[in-house]
This record gives C-alpha cells, sequence and structure tokens, in this order.
C-alpha cells in the first residue's frame, strides 16, 4: 500500500485577498493526501485581504491564519514553514502564492516521484507550470541540472520540498525581498549535494492577472539580482566556471542570439521583436478597421428603408411561388430606388 502523504501548503498572501480562497481551496483539494494549510497575510495594507485571509480560515479546520508586519515574501514563507513544525507529521512543505493554485493531484504525483527516488539526497521534486489568464502556454521545465542551475532557474517556487533539506540550508533568505529568493534557495540546496526531481506535467498553475507581478518585477531587475546571486554563490560559480561558460556560449547559439549588434543586442533577437512589434500594429488595425465595418453594418441595418425592404421581403416570400415572384422584383426595385 503507498504511504498517503502529508503535506503543509504555505501561502503567503500581500495585497492578494482576491485570490487567495482559489489557492487555500486547491490546496485542500488534494486527492489521496493529508493536507494542512498555512495562510501567512504579510502586513496587507488594501483593506480587504486581512479579512478575506481571515475567511479562509471557515474553509476547513485543516486551515490556519496567522498575520505579520510586513516583512517581504522569503520572511513570511520561512514564518508559515517554522509553524509547520508544530505538525510532527508534516514532514513536507508546498509553496503556494496567493494568486496561484495547484491541481488536485499535485501533492501525490510530487511524492511519488520523490519515494521513487528514495535517495537522501534527493530535497524535493517538481512539475511544469501552466500560464493562465494573461499567461499562456505550459512552461515544460527541464531535468535537474547543476550547472544549468548556476545560468538560470530551472522550476517555479511551489515544488514539494523536505521539510528536513529546508531548514539545513536556512530556508529563504529574507533580504531577498527584490525576487530570486527561491532561485537562491535552489542554489543553496545544490551546493549542500542535494537535487531535485522532476514531474512531466502542469501540476502547478501560475496566474499572471496584470502587467507587473513579482515575477515580471524580477525581470527587470536581472542585473542587479544575478550579480547578487554570483556573489552569493561564488564557490559554486568559481568551481563550475568553465561549465557555465561554455553552457552559456551552447544555449546563445540554439537561442540565435549569439550575433551581437552593437548595443549588445541578440541580431536575430532583436529582428524578430521588431517584426512581431509590426505584427501587433497590423493586427490592431484590422481590429480597428473591423470594428469601423460593425459599426457601419449596424447603422446600415437601422435605416428605415432597409427595415421596410426586410418586412416587405418577408410576406412575399411567404406568398406562392407564381404570386410571389413578380412582387419580389418588384420589392428588389423599389429597394435599389430607396438605397
Amino acid at each position: 500500500m503507498r504511504d498517503r502523504p502529508c503535506a503543509t501548503v504555505v501561502i503567503p498572501c500581500f495585497n492578494h485577498g482576491q485570490f487567495v480562497a482559489d489557492a487555500a481551496r486547491s490546496a485542500l483539494a488534494q486527492q489521496d493526501a493529508d493536507i494542512r494549510v498555512i495562510i501567512v497575510d504579510d502586513g496587507s495594507d488594501d483593506g480587504s485581504s486581512r479579512a478575506a485571509c481571515d475567511a479562509c480560515a471557515t474553509l476547513s479546520e485543516a486551515v490556519r491564519v496567522v498575520h505579520q508586519a510586513n516583512r517581504g515574501l522569503p520572511a513570511a514563507r520561512n514564518a508559515g514553514a517554522a509553524l509547520a513544525r508544530e505538525n510532527p507529521a508534516g514532514d513536507l512543505l508546498v509553496f503556494l502564492d496567493a494568486d496561484d493554485w495547484i491541481e488536485p493531484t499535485f501533492v501525490r504525483r510530487l511524492h511519488d516521484a520523490l519515494h521513487a527516488a528514495n535517495a537522501p539526497d534527493v530535497s524535493h521534486a517538481y512539475c511544469q507550470e501552466r500560464l493562465v489568464e494573461l499567461g499562456t502556454g505550459v512552461w515544460k521545465v527541464p531535468e535537474w541540472d547543476p550547472v544549468l542551475l548556476l545560468v538560470t532557474t530551472l522550476h517555479p517556487v511551489t515544488a514539494l520540498v523536505r521539510r528536513d533539506a529546508f531548514e539545513a540550508v536556512g530556508g529563504f533568505d529574507e533580504s531577498l525581498t527584490q525576487g530570486y529568493e527561491d532561485w537562491d534557495l535552489w542554489l543553496r540546496l545544490s551546493g549542500r549535494g542535494y537535487r531535485g526531481v522532476r514531474v512531466r506535467e502542469p501540476l502547478f498553475n501560475w496566474r499572471r492577472h496584470s502587467e507587473s507581478t513579482m515575477v515580471m518585477n524580477a525581470a527587470k531587475r536581472h542585473a542587479t539580482l544575478h550579480a547578487e546571486i554570483m556573489r552569493r554563490h561564488a564557490d559554486l560559480y568559481s568551481r563550475h566556471a568553465s561549465a557555465v561558460i561554455a553552457l552559456s556560449n551552447i544555449l546563445l547559439r540554439r537561442a540565435d542570439a549569439n550575433w551581437i549588434d552593437e548595443n549588445g543586442e541578440a541580431i536575430y533577437v532583436r529582428d524578430l521583436r521588431a517584426r512581431n512589434c509590426e505584427l501587433f500594429d497590423l493586427h490592431e488595425a484590422a481590429q480597428s478597421r473591423i470594428q469601423e465595418l460593425e459599426n457601419a453594418l449596424r447603422e446600415f441595418e437601422h435605416k428605415p428603408a432597409v427595415r421596410l425592404s426586410r418586412a416587405v421581403f418577408r410576406v412575399v416570400d411567404a406568398l406562392p411561388r407564381p404570386l410571389g415572384e413578380p412582387m419580389r422584383a418588384l420589392a428588389r426595385w423599389a429597394r435599389r430606388r430607396a438605397l
């Protein structure tokens, strides 16, 4: 008989009260798993999210809600993970942002992957990410690769993490409030000899609900954040420098980004983006023209002559064919004269 996993889903929330119940329900809907949910309201100040978090406590006795002064996303996650220690059977953690959700088989499938690996160096299991609302498609995350991890993060923060491994590396770095705190965690785990295992299914849903999300804002600060990542993990980068440089060059070539212009932009990618902008402008112009034609058609249909003509033709069409044909010809002549 398979072990029944027991996991604590930690949901940090800052001003995302309109979504937090969806996240909590998705955690409680896990199949063949015992779930506890800890919602950490990180000092929400929008006037509604605090109450929305409290309302989630009515969903199930398995939901606990705590409030704290705003300390940032890493600290909120750490606070939830610390409270998870109170459940002695809860040796697995899931970090789920308040505006996202997981599929009903998320915990079961990722737990099976951990169980199949059955290795002390496996710290977590992760899955593919489905992008929803303003986002589209699936991020088909790569297999775990410690060198590729030094080039880019391999998967989203929402994974099934062994609590002992998480605590062994000190959890999230609470000073990384501007982004990449999850990448930093995976690098610290990798540096301690841990690894992740992949499940090739989209069991996590990332909701892009606006043009300004934490992930997108972090990407805008990439140069600064990446420099900090390299500084914090200088020993790892130093030990694997040759492999990182070689892999980075291969990835540039695979992306047709190895030809650079005087501004440091990849020529093919630059031109592709310009072409995409042109296509977008054409699409917008076409949509505008379609709207103009639809408005003109509605105006035409409301002309008295057109309405009268349609009424006459309905009457004529109901007449027997021998009588109706000359009447139709007369109606067509009258319509042309009226228009």
